[in-house]
């Protein structure tokens, strides 16, 4: 099967620092701006610690506090769960699943932040092997056929 590097979005991850001490809102306008469904919680040396996602910005709506008030770094998920870009997908796919996640960070062979795996790009690779497949069983049942 293919590396997660592979299937992953050729895209820069988004990332926020958590020395600039940012807000759930400026977590969330800066989805809403590049149009992703997480952001990279990154420290100084753009390693990353942890990630906020969609519905960790909605579970501030349950709280009396406004999205100004309460500091990203205290609903994002950590640790970080990581997977290597050289790693399966079926690797990838496992590891989500066992941990009933969405997303995971993908890191270099040296750790740095390479990207972000979701189970929708799980699904779009799924599909063009599920395609592919019956294209050819296609072609065989012809030829079986003549």
């Amino acid at each position: 099967m293919s590396a997660v590097s592979e299937i992953m979005p050729t895209r820069k991850p988004v990332t926020l620092e958590v020395m600039s001490m940012p807000s759930v809102m400026d977590a969330a306008k800066l989805m809403i701006g590049r149009k992703v469904g997480s952001v990279v919680v990154v420290d100084v040396d753009g390693l990353p610690i942890g990630i906020i996602t969609e519905r960790d910005v909605l579970k501030v709506t349950r709280s009396n506090k406004r999205a100004t008030e309460v500091a990203a770094q205290d609903i994002m998920s950590h640790p970080v769960i990581t997977i290597k870009a050289y790693d399966s997908i079926e690797t990838a796919g496992a590891l989500m699943a066992k941990k009933k996640i969405k997303r995971l960070v993908v890191l270099e062979e040296d750790g740095t932040l390479a990207g972000v795996l979701s189970i929708t790009d799980i699904a779009r690779k799924l599909a063009k092997i599920l395609a592919t497949d019956y294209k050819r069983y296609g072609h065989f049942k012809a030829l079986l056929e003549l």
